[in-house]
Parts: structure tokens; sequence; C-alpha cells
């Protein structure tokens, strides 16, 4: 090993260490902050059947906050993440919010899950906590219908992504329409949106699909169904991990029709569970720029702080920028919240964001308008798993 490579690998090893340090897991005893630090927490699925992509929305807020921390943090002090694992469990998302919001934490970054959010909005935590959340995933309409002065969505809506796919399918001239769909919130208002997008229009949605989350799908009956009904496209409406198993038994039977599915729909999932074979070509609508557009400078500079910060041999996703850009734009919240942040100092600084510039991606926040982007592009799972824009 050369003298250089080897100040590399200590250098990476020292920014590996500087995330780590700051990092608590869930059982760190959440009052507890040193002076001069700032707390966030992370509420999210790190365990369980959408688990991967909860870890890699981790990793990625994690390389933001290294990046901040490095740089000095904000307005002199350090931001420190606290990590609740709610295992995909509505009742465990309730009992872990209900812990960040007893906690030091200043906002919770990221929660993941529809069945989650809808308990956590149902059950008024953010009101009557007065706990800022930031990133809801999904982005499904039932959890943004109303404003709440709490609640901060930075991803295009779903509603934006099925727009964006059916628009495809109408420009690609597909007529026949399947909808594949998870039976739980999410993907019941999915099914909605695209029924209500097709009323009225040539194309004729021949086949609805509804696949269970709480026990072992029945794939190959769904199939079945799908192969009566000889669609042109099939959109999924299904966590990545579920859309990986389905793609390989719809690949594996050989069937034409074309795959697409809304953001959620990791190409590195798809490829992993599916194989790389079945998933190429598969529509994947995408809430974020390309992560490998270097001449996007939110990009350039993700890219420039994963390889100081991320873990070593880890290739940046998509979902680790988005939650990059997630965590940047609640740094900057922090920051104008001034040396002595709270909770409502946040909310009301997260208001402000009038247009606040990533660097080729944008939140437009307002007290009116609590939805920052709706960005969306299409992209296609390609050789390699690499996708293409």
């Amino acid at each position: 090993m050369t003298i250089k490579s080897k100040a590399r690998q200590h250098a990476r090893l020292s920014a590996a260490s500087l995330a780590a340090a700051l990092v608590f897991p869930i059982g760190f005893p959440l009052e507890a902050r040193a002076a001069g630090e700032i707390a966030l927490a992370h509420v999210a699925p790190l365990s369980g059947p959408v688990a991967r992509e909860a870890n890699e929305y981790n990793a990625g807020i994690r390389v933001a906050l290294a990046a901040a921390n490095a740089a000095g943090g904000i307005n002199g002090k350090q931001v420190v993440l606290r990590n609740l694992d709610d295992e995909y469990n509505a009742d465990k998302s309730l009992a872990r919010f209900n812990e960040a919001a007893a906690s030091d934490a200043l906002a919770a970054l990221m929660p993941v899950g529809s069945q989650a959010m809808t308990r956590v909005l149902k059950e008024r935590l953010p009101e009557t906590q007065k706990l800022p959340i930031v990133g809801v995933i999904p982005g499904a309409q039932p959890l943004r219908a109303s404003l709440n002065p709490y609640v901060f969505h930075v991803r295009a809506g779903d509603l934006d992504q099925y727009r964006k796919l059916a628009e495809h399918a109408s420009t690609t001239g597909q007529q026949r329409i399947a909808v594949v769909y998870a039976d739980i919130p999410f993907g019941n208002a999915g099914l909605a949106a695209l029924e209500a997008l097709f009323r009225g229009k040539s194309q004729e949605i021949v086949a609805r699909v509804a696949l269970p989350m709480g026990g072992k799908a029945d794939l190959p009956t769904a199939v079945n169904t799908l192969a009566t009904a000889r669609p042109d496209i099939v959109f999924m409406v299904i966590p990545a991990q579920l859309a990986g198993e389905f793609v390989k038994v719809y690949r594996g039977r050989n069937l034409p029709a074309q795959l697409a599915t809304v953001s959620y729909g990791s190409a590195e999932t798809l490829c992993q569970v599916a194989g790389e074979d079945a998933a190429r070509g598969v529509i994947i609508a995408q809430v974020m720029p390309n992560p490998g557009n270097t001449s996007i400078p939110l990009v350039r500079k993700f890219q420039e702080d994963f390889r100081k910060f991320g873990e070593a041999g880890v290739q940046p996703s998509i979902f680790h920028l988005e939650a990059y850009a997630t965590t940047r734009i609640v740094l900057e919240g922090l920051r104008r919240a001034g040396p002595a942040p709270t909770r409502i100092k946040l909310a009301q600084a997260l208001d402000g964001l009038k247009k606040f510039d990533l660097g080729g991606f944008s939140a437009d926040f307002s007290p009116a308008r609590h939805t920052g982007s709706d960005f969306v592009d299409i992209s296609i799972v390609g050789r390699g798993c690499r996708l293409m824009f």
C-alpha cells in the first residue's frame, strides 16, 4: 500500500468514525445530550420488509450530518442522530415517535411507512408534541390532504409520480393497464389515484391485483390473473422487496407487459431480488435527480461527501441522495433557527425556506405550503442495474 493510499484509507476511517460517533441506536438514554449538541431522530423500519431502503436513508442522513459536523456544525453545535427502529409495525411506530417526542430531538427525519404515518397523524402527535417531521415517506395523498404545521414533505407526492407514469403510458400507446398494489393505505391510495387519472381516457384498467403486506403474497396466482387480463403495462404500487419478488415471478412467465413503479422501487433491491436480467427494463419514477450526474451541483457535492463519509465499498443510491438532500434542508432550517434552536423555531425556519436551492434541486416551503418539491423524472433499469434517465 502506498503512502497516499494509506492516507486516503486513514481519512476514510476517520470520517467513518466521526459519523459513527454521532449516531445513537435505540436504547441510548434519549434524554442525554451533551452541551453544544443538537439532536435529531430517525424513526424508521431499520429491520423488517423495507429495512434495506430505511437503512439507505439512514446512511444518507449520516453522511450529511458528518459533512456538516466536519465543517464546524450548525451555529457552532455538533448534530447527533437518534436511531429508533419501528420494525415496520404501526404500533411500534407510534411508540417510537412518542420516544422521540419525549427526548431532546428537535425533529424526526424521514419516517417510512403509510400505516405508521397514518397512526401518527391520527393521534395528532406532531401538533401535541410540537415535533417537526421532515421527509415523510411515502408521499401518499391521504398523508398530504391537509396541511399540518409540523409535517414537511420534501419529495414530490405519489400523485405527481402516478401522473408522470400515466403520461408515459399514454405517450407510448399503452392502452391496457393493470395495477398491482399493496393492500395498505399507500397501495389503496395509489390504486385510487391511477383510476382517477385514467378515468375518461382511451386507456382501460383491465386488472386490479391486491397483495397483502402482513403475510406471504400468492404471486403465482397474481401473475395468472395478469396473464389472463393481457395488459400492456403493469403499475406496481408496492414496496421494493415485494416488487422484486413480483418481477421475478412475472418475468419468469415470459409475459410481455412493460413493468413500472413509483420511486419506492429501488433499482438495487429489484436487481438483488429479481436478478439483473429480470429487472432490466423496469420503469421507475424518481423524485430526485440522477445520482450519477455530477453536472448537477447537489449531486456533485453529495458524491464528494459520500466518498469522504460514506461506508467504504458502498455504491451511492438515489435513496442515499434523497436522505442527504432532506437532511441538508433540515440543517439549513436549524441554521436559520439561530444559536438556541427549539422545535417551534425550527418549524418556523422551515416555513421560511422559500425556493431554497440545493444546487439543481429546490425546496419551496411556506406557512401555506408544506410540499417542498414537485420534481419527478422517469428512469429505466439498464444493464448492470444502472439507472438510465
